[in-house]
């Protein structure tokens, strides 16, 4: 319930809640998701 409260008042009114970092975002967005995926030059470092 706690947790609730704290995405409640951070403006936050459907699930799932993304928080990655300072990236923050609520509801299905693949777009989101995949700016999150590293490409494949960055994971091979």
């Amino acid at each position: 319930p706690e947790a609730v409260d704290m995405l409640r008042e951070q403006g936050f009114r459907q699930l799932p809640v993304v928080i990655a970092g300072e990236t923050r975002w609520s509801g299905f967005r693949p777009d989101m998701i995949n700016r999150l995926r590293p490409t494949a030059s960055a994971a091979s470092v």
